[in-house]
């Protein structure tokens, strides 16, 4: 459940904007976070000095009052003097002692002082109080007559008001490292998003070529070294968009198999070569009964535009059966299987084509003979058998396509039958896979030249299920879709 929750909420990466922006939060925040707290730490400074200064300064003068009134034992005077320095909003309370450490006189809050350490030769400072919001602080000097302590003052402030300066202090300081650091972090992620939007766009580009979208394009222009890889990556899909439209006109030329075996060697297009290699494959040879003298009853433009139709619907039902169109001569299509992609049981696929074949003529003439149109009528030749596949012609230009007796025979068996007949050799009966598959029916023989004895022919009959349902209803598919794009 946890695994579900993560794959559908949180995303397959951290984006480098959301990176950049933590990393200047970060280092900005600690930055900040440090400067503040030396800031505090020198206005607290600042403070307790400012507070020790002034309240030595006002014991020193206290000390200078009393000291007169102290040696001449005036406590009315030393009263007077205390009562005066309580006066003070700052000054919680005074004291005086004489030199046996004896309060003599005292106004407001005054300490319990059982320390005899308290009572020393020179300044000294110490807090008091029950509670934090009660804290004092007393600082204490020795009365001096020539070098001889005659006596000590004693001046009490309310600490809790440094307290609050510092509480003051530090919230202010702690609000302004907040306040600066909302700041930094919107703006980082601003800015963060505004330095990878390039890069952002160049994931889109890379995302979108992978997809085959090769038209996409990046439309932001920089001087910097971004600039030159969207440039780059901008010419890239340029160039993958030309592949694609090459490959796309190309594979109208040839079959799509060669077109994708050709376009796969472009890297080695300088060693290619004339030649080939001894394959087991099948061929079929598919050709239009009568065309002479069709065609010389019809406008040319009539006689094109009915072999396009024909030979539009043929290629759709090789491309199911797994075979390619090697080459239309005239009116006679050339059809491969086991080249260049290889498998084994290119006969029976072979087999299984042409009587496909001769049921989608024969559903394609039905309609168009209750339409009153022109019909072809074709005889086909199938063979299997070694023969040479490879790049034939000239250096300069060449063709992927097989050759060999297997071939010529195929193209014999496609003059030895009647219309709408798939003749094929006895040699491609044998095997039981093929027995299982195909129903035949002997044709008879052929004499062959170049051969002393004559062969043996096989008519198609039927294909057997469950190849048979498929292929019927793959027909029926092909001539629908095509009156529906028609109409």
């Amino acid at each position: 459940m946890a695994q579900l929750i993560r794959e559908r909420h949180l995303p397959e990466r951290i984006p480098i904007a959301i990176k950049l922006a933590l990393t200047f939060t970060v280092l900005v925040g600690a930055g900040m976070i440090t400067l503040g707290l030396l800031v505090g730490s020198n206005q607290t400074m600042l403070l307790e000095e400012q507070i020790d200064k002034f309240g030595s300064t006002l014991v020193m003068q206290m000390v200078e009052t009393a000291r007169e009134p102290l040696l001449a034992n005036d406590h009315l005077n030393l009263e007077r003097i205390t009562t005066s320095m309580h006066q003070d909003s700052t000054i919680q309370g005074a004291a005086i002692y004489n030199d046996e450490r004896l309060l003599v006189a005292k106004t407001g809050a005054v300490p319990q002082l059982t320390d005899i350490s308290l009572f020393a030769d020179r300044h000294s400072v110490f807090r008091w109080g029950s509670t934090d919001e009660e804290a004092l602080i007393s600082y204490m000097s020795p009365i001096l007559f020539r070098d001889i302590i005659v006596g000590y003052a004693l001046l009490t402030f309310d600490h809790s008001v440094m307290n609050q300066a510092k509480e003051d202090t530090v919230t202010m300081v702690v609000s302004s490292i907040l306040l600066m650091l909302f700041a930094v972090t919107t703006a980082s992620f601003y800015l963060g998003k505004r330095l990878t939007r390039p890069i952002h766009q160049m994931v889109l580009a890379s995302r979108a070529f992978s997809e085959g979208k090769f038209d996409y394009r990046i439309t932001e222009q920089r001087d910097d070294e971004l600039g030159v890889l969207i440039k780059s990556l901008n010419h890239m899909g340029e160039g993958l968009l030309r592949k694609e439209q090459v490959e796309k006109i190309f594979s109208r030329y040839v079959s799509p198999q060669v077109a994708k075996q050709a376009i796969a060697d472009l890297e080695t297009v300088e060693e290619l070569k004339l030649g080939g290699r001894h394959v087991e494959a099948s061929v079929i040879f598919a050709d239009i009964v009568g065309f002479t003298s069709l065609s010389e009853s019809m406008s040319p433009e009539k006689v094109s535009s009915l072999l396009n139709l024909y030979f539009t619907h043929i290629a759709k039902a090789v491309h199911f059966c797994g075979g390619h169109i090697d080459k239309y001569m005239g009116d006679c299509a050339m059809i491969v299987f086991g080249v260049p992609e290889e498998f084994e049981d290119h006969s029976f696929k072979a087999m299984a084509c042409a009587w496909m074949l001769l049921e989608l003529i024969r559903e394609m003439n039905q309609r168009r003979e209750k339409r009153q149109e022109v019909v072809l009528e074709f005889r086909i030749g199938v063979n299997s058998g070694t023969m040479l596949a490879g790049n034939m012609g000239s250096a300069e230009r060449m063709e992927y396509t097989v050759v060999g007796d297997s071939v010529n025979l195929a193209s014999r068996l496609s003059h030895a039958g009647n219309p709408g007949e798939a003749i094929i050799t006895e040699q491609m009966l044998r095997g039981k896979i093929i027995e299982t598959r195909v129903a035949t029916a002997r044709h008879g023989k052929i004499q062959l030249r170049g051969k002393k004895e004559p062969v043996s022919i096989y008519q198609i009959i039927d294909i057997l299920d469950p190849f048979r349902k498929a292929m019927r209803e793959e027909v029926i598919r092909i001539i629908e879709i095509s009156e529906s794009e028609a109409a």
